[in-house]
């Protein structure tokens, strides 16, 4: 490893700034999304023979036999090195050379000087062995899941690991099965937040071979990776070249050289400038200028050695006090140690009297110069690499070499070492510079180094890349961004841990396919550094639908990739915004309407979020069957300690945050994953179901959602409902209980959440009960006035301002607005006066009958008490005598006999229950109020008061107060009720008499108490108050107005019946969310093939680039575990039997033909038959038809 030199620590506090961005970024092994791209990891597992390194702010594709950027991985457009959109690079690879029992050799990867001298495989095996392919594993990957399995075939071949059990084998197992990797447990090599990881050797046969030369038996085990940012750390790869002497020619190569080399193009490839830093040990490229891709400030591409070869000098690494040339541990002095960077699990190997390697030289040659141009043998591979030479020997003086400006420099030429071509600094104008623009190529060479056979040279190359305010001052920003990455490499990557990985699951039902994760280990995350000053915490998760299996968002102008589903946490942080490198302020994520409460989604037991799609999320179309589908999960995390409110510019307000740092918000996102509908037919997801309502009359809902469809019993269920007597407002508590063990599993729940999406809860026998909110509801007064049946429009409008319409009058239902004319509850007509005894859960629909006669109770105001109280009172009728006639007017309907006013008189309407949800059809007790008409003091004199026992509210109810009273009581012709009436002995030789507006208290064990309750309450157990009164006329009280007709009729209804513990809903699940043998039956009665006729293409090969568009086939479906599959060809020829091996799962209902024979043969165009057998079901013959294109071989 190099050393950083005193120099850079006296800008250590620019430096240091960039060193905790960085760190920022690597935090939380990030993932960022990058307009016009998303910043993903291709795939998991192997990878194949392509990559495409696209996790940052950069997009390099590569091979698995060391060619990068110039590679085509199946999308012209991801082809080439991309930044910002446009290309910087066209290829790159390496170089090496040395000798070989004397003789000199030179090989390499450069596609652009048409060099390609490597093979895929450890030395001596074969190239197309399956298991010589890249390997891609990610942070983000499931510990002990797929991709680390698979990392066990990378192992066999070369690849390294974490060796957490210290046996010398991998074995990627969960020894204490937490779920979560532990530091006695192996674990693959993953460095940064992806390693693309491949192993390559020079043994390609001599045709294909670039020079005349034989292969040296080297082995190059290749390490890509990087980290996930949107901060300057998104700005590099790095790569890990891993050389070994295989030994298969020699036992060491001797005086190595190595070479990163470079096709760099900054947009237009005819304007790039080179240039090489010794301190950094870098080379790099520029602009001259303005470019037709970037404008006017272009980027710039540097190459680094992080880490070159360590070796062993004798009186410069170590005091060879033996004499023998070696380094003897314990006999020789060390003057030095080398260290080897391993990443932050394996860590960092040290070899004392050893050092790391610097740039040795950096050489510039361009596109097909007569004398500097590409490398035509191993010997001018070999001066190239050397340094300070042209390709034939010659040495390089830099006063006379034309493409820089040496010949200005004068007598300064001479402290300038020509091997490090244009050492100069572009942005100060400074030193040796090339003045030249053209098509570069550049070489990075550090050496000699010998190689021991079975040894190996761990060589970092660092991709980066600047971008500043124009193309020389990019040259300085990449500069800084490389010291800044370098510190942080020298201390083999720092950082607090990451989240723990998203968990998911997928499957599908009938109309839908179900993506569910548990959010436990992640909502909780909080980590603090108080070093670093970091405060990383989780913030929220997004799900990403795409229509191939590439995360590009867009395809030849066609949308692929789409956020479908978004959810944060419920915090102080709403929109989320940062600062780019211009200054720029970006919306970067957008607060989401799924706020996550974190006690619930913190908690295992609760803590899961489930995605259900039931449309293509990017066509809008059904799913289909057999169709495959992508997606990717993401999460993101916040550093608190750098963001602050945008509103207020400090930390700790709610609202919109910014981040000025542009590094405190990284995302992290699982690979791409592929789900085929409909695969898991036989056991498929489940929704749940309704709950049926047997009796009541509630308007809510209850279903059952599945969670976990093995734990289903397939027992009888019921909810049932009381009221929470402790609420001021109507609630009920539900209770579920098992019926067929007569268990309760939950009792007392107030939980009234019906969103099937929403599945943060306990599950109880492997569902979760979803019950609706059931408010009560009784109609609007503007309702009611149209439910008014009339034969004549006798009554006013029913309004809250005109204080008429039927008013229910308890306290358990909330009020609307204080300006909502249309709200029923509460009488204004009597502000404030309440009942405390009728609940929403004894509303019924009432009708009100004109022209039925009934007995109604009466009670007359402003007669009983004093001219104040008798305001006041509102007592029933037979309380009236003479004396409290007096200077108040004459009451009518008196009761001659015991010389009061009658209490029961006969009214012109009935008013009967009519509610057919609880069946109930009943006569109830009704009242009504008169009041006196005068007084002994003028002021409360009311020219609306008519005591005339005769129920008549003229045209101003609340005047008159004639309003009708509905008391939930069944009618009784004789007004037995004496808790309406009263008239009990006080003791003291008076009486008590009830009191409707006011209540009374009913002397000691006069009542029961639960009547004793009703009679102390105002409007006693009022169901509803009417007021109605006769169209207004403006003329004189005493005008006839017009008045009821027989057959006159108003309904009181109720828009949304409240549960009462009437109600009981019953449902039944389904056990262990098995198919029935019927179904399954069923389900084989619908086998068959598709496409039919499959005509030249398979449609699914238009939108999968992972099969050839030539390689069709045909896909069986709803198929059983069991089923074997024949075809023959239309003579009976038996072509191939296929059965669940075949499928990609045993379980899956699909099976897919690929037209071959059981010799790997394409079969012919023609009709086949397919014989589709099942044990248990049976057999169903096919007939499908195979139309294939012509293919017409090229003749030479």
């Amino acid at each position: 490893m190099k050393n950083i030199k005193n120099n850079y620590f006296r800008k250590i506090s620019k430096l240091t700034f960039l060193v905790i961005i960085f760190l920022f970024s690597i935090g939380a092994t990030t993932n960022t999304v990058k307009k016009g791209k998303t910043n993903t990891i291709k795939k998991v597992l192997a990878g194949g023979e392509f990559f495409v390194f696209d996790i940052n702010n950069l997009l390099i594709p590569l091979d698995n036999k060391g060619v990068i950027a110039d590679v085509n991985p199946g999308d012209p457009a991801l082809q080439y090195g991309h930044y910002d959109e446009s290309t910087f690079l066209f290829s790159s690879g390496f170089y090496v050379s040395g000798y070989s029992n004397g003789k000199m050799w030179g090989n390499g990867v450069l596609s652009a000087s048409r060099i390609e001298d490597y093979q895929p495989g450890p030395v001596g095996s074969n190239k197309n062995d399956a298991k010589n392919q890249l390997y891609i594993v990610s942070q983000q990957d499931k510990h002990f899941g797929e991709s680390w399995q698979e990392w066990s075939d990378a192992v066999s071949i070369g690849a390294d690991f974490y060796d957490g059990d210290g046996d010398g084998v991998y074995s990627p197992v969960d020894k204490n099965g937490n779920g979560k990797w532990d530091s006695d447990e192996d674990r693959p090599d993953i460095l940064g937040d992806v390693t693309a990881w491949c192993v390559y050797n020079d043994g390609l046969v001599s045709a294909l071979r670039r020079f005349s030369v034989n292969p040296q038996g080297i082995e190059i085990h290749q390490s890509v990776f990087g980290f996930k940012a949107k901060s300057i750390v998104g700005d590099i790869m790095f790569v890990r070249y891993r050389i070994k002497n295989s030994g298969a020619l020699v036992d060491t190569l001797k005086d190595v050289y190595f070479s990163a080399a470079a096709d760099p193009d900054l947009g237009d490839s005819g304007d790039d400038l080179v240039g090489s830093d010794i301190k950094l040990s870098a080379g790099f490229v520029y602009n001259d200028g303005d470019d037709i891709s970037y404008g006017t400030n272009s980027p710039s591409f540097l190459m680094d050695f992080f880490q070159g070869p360590y070796v062993y000098i004798p009186g410069e690494t170590f005091t060879d006090v033996d004499g023998d040339g070696v380094y003897t541990d314990g006999v020789d002095e060390a003057l030095d140690t080398a260290f080897v960077v391993r990443g932050p699990q394996i860590g960092v190997d040290q070899y004392i009297g050893a050092k790391n390697l610097p740039l040795t030289s950096m050489t510039q040659y361009m596109q097909s110069h007569p004398t500097h141009g590409d490398p035509n043998t191993h010997e001018e591979l070999r001066n190239y690499m050397i340094g300070g030479h042209g390709k034939t020997g010659d040495s390089l003086y830099v006063s006379k070499w034309t493409f820089g400006n040496g010949d200005q420099l004068g007598a300064d030429t001479v402290n300038i070492q020509a091997k490090y071509m244009y050492s100069g600094e572009p942005e100060a104008g400074t030193g040796w510079l090339n003045i030249e623009p053209i098509d570069q190529r550049q070489m990075s060479n550090t050496g000699p180094f010998n190689l021991a056979a079975g040894e190996f040279q761990d060589i970092y190359v660092a991709y980066v890349v600047g971008r500043g305010t124009d193309p020389k001052n990019s040259v300085t920003v990449a500069k800084e961004t490389d010291q800044t990455a370098q510190i942080i490499f020298d201390n083999n990557f720092p950082a607090p841990p990451p989240p723990d990985p998203i968990e998911y699951t997928i499957e599908s039902g009938d109309g839908f396919i179900d993506i569910t994760w548990d959010t436990y280990k992640q909502v909780p995350y909080d980590v603090i550094d108080t070093v670093l000053l970091l405060r990383n915490k989780f913030e929220g998760y997004y799900l990403t639908a795409f229509g191939t299996p590439t995360t590009q968002i867009t395809i030849n102008g066609v949308l692929n990739a789409k956020e479908i589903a978004a959810y944060d946490l419920n915090n102080i942080v709403d929109n989320i915004y940062t600062v780019d490198k211009s200054g720029n302020t970006n919306l970067i994520r957008s607060v989401s309407s799924n706020q996550l409460d974190s006690s619930l989604y913190a908690d295992p037991a609760t803590g899961r979020i489930r995605y259900r799609v039931t449309k293509d999320p990017l066509t809008g179309k059904d799913l289909i069957p057999g169709h495959e589908y992508y997606f990717a999960l993401g999460m993101y995390t916040l550093n608190h300690n750098a963001i602050v409110n945008k509103e207020t510019g400090v930390y700790g307000v709610k609202g919109d945050y910014i981040d000025p740092t542009n590094s405190a918000f990284n995302a992290l996102e699982t690979a791409q994953f592929t789900f085929t509908y409909g695969v898991d037919e036989s056991n498929p997801a489940l929704i749940g179901g309704d709950g049926d309502n047997t009796s009541g009359a509630a308007d809510g809902k209850v279903k059952y959602v599945v969670v976990n469809k093995e734990e289903l019993t397939g027992d009888d269920y019921s909810v049932t409902f009381f009221q929470n007597t402790d609420s001021t407002t109507y609630r009920v508590f539900w209770k579920l209980t098992n019926t067929t063990n007569n268990t309760v599993l939950v009792d007392s729940s107030t939980n009234f959440d019906f969103n099937s999406d929403n599945i943060a809860a306990v599950p109880t026998e492997g569902f979760i009960l979803k019950v609706e909110e059931a408010v009560a509801e009784i109609s609007g007064l503007g309702k009611q006035e149209t439910n008014f049946e009339t034969a004549t429009e006798w009554f006013d409008v029913f309004n809250r301002a005109e204080k008429t319409g039927a008013y229910y009058v308890g306290t358990d239902i909330l009020g609307g607005a204080a300006d909502d004319l249309d709200n029923p509850i509460g009488n204004p007509a009597f502000p404030g006066t309440t009942s405390k005894i009728i609940t929403a859960g004894d509303l019924r629909q009432i009708e009100v009958r004109f022209g039925e006669t009934s007995m109604a109770y009466r009670y007359l105001n402003g007669f009983v008490g004093g001219a104040i109280g008798a305001i006041k009172d509102y007592f029933y009728g037979e309380a009236v005598t003479p004396a409290d006639t007096v200077s108040k007017g004459q009451v009518g309907k008196w009761d001659t006999v015991n010389d009061h006013a009658m209490g029961l008189v006969e009214v012109p309407f009935s008013v009967y229950v009519k509610d057919t949800k609880f069946g109930e059809d009943k006569k109830l007790a009704v009242a009504f109020i008169e009041t006196s008409k005068d007084s002994k003091i003028a002021a409360r004199r009311n020219p609306y008061g008519k005591p005339d026992g005769i129920w008549d509210p003229l045209d101003r109810v609340d005047r008159s107060k004639e309003v009708i009273i509905v008391f939930n009581e069944d009618y009784n012709a004789d007004g037995s009720n004496q808790i309406y009436k009263g008239g009990f002995d006080d003791g003291k030789g008076g009486k008590v008499w009830a009191d409707i507006i006011n209540g009374y208290k009913a002397p000691a064990r006069s009542l029961s108490p639960e009547d004793s309750l009703i009679a102390a309450s105002p409007f006693f157990n009022a169901m509803y108050v009417l007021n109605i009164h006769r169209i207004q006329n403006p003329d004189s009280v005493s005008t006839v107005l017009p008045f009821w007709s027989d057959g006159d009729k108003l309904t009181v209804g109720i828009d949304k019946y409240p549960y009462t513990d009437k109600d009981n809903y019953t449902f039944t699940t389904r056990t262990g969310g098995a198919l029935t043998n019927d179904e399954l039956k069923n389900n084989f009665d619908k086998v068959n093939v598709f496409p039919n006729p499959l005509f030249a293409y398979n449609p699914q090969t238009s939108y999968n680039s992972r099969v050839k568009a030539d390689d069709p086939f045909v896909t069986f479906s709803h198929l059983p575990e069991d089923a074997k599959v024949s075809i023959y060809s239309l003579s009976g020829s038996l072509l191939r039997t296929l059965d669940s091996f075949d499928k990609a799962s045993p379980s899956s209902q699909f099976l897919r033909w690929d037209l071959k024979n059981e010799s790997g043969l394409r079969v012919a165009s023609g009709l086949y038959i397919a014989l589709v057998e099942s044990v248990k079901y049976g057999q169903k013959i096919l007939k499908f038809s195979v139309i294939l294109p012509q293919k017409q071989l090229p003749r030479y």
